[in-house]
């Protein structure tokens, strides 16, 4: 059974902020393409929701991945 990606209204709001930052250093199309590359790999979790590094040290529950550089 596969789960639907919800991004609470804070992420969303984190994505449209990063949005406007990468647009006002560069151009709205290196923006788009950074902000779908993170929405890409938050959906791939979905398949593979155990994916990273254990860092329980951290925070309970809490796994540390390195994503390559989508631009």
């Amino acid at each position: 059974m596969s789960r639907a990606l919800v991004f609470p209204p804070e992420a969303v709001e984190q994505l449209a902020g990063l949005y406007a930052y990468i647009e006002a250093a560069s151009t709205p199309t290196t923006a788009a393409r950074y902000i779908e590359a993170i929405i890409s790999y938050c959906e791939s979790l979905q398949a593979f929701r155990y994916r990273g590094t254990m860092r329980d040290n951290v925070r309970a529950g809490l796994r540390i991945t390195v994503t390559e550089n989508a631009l």
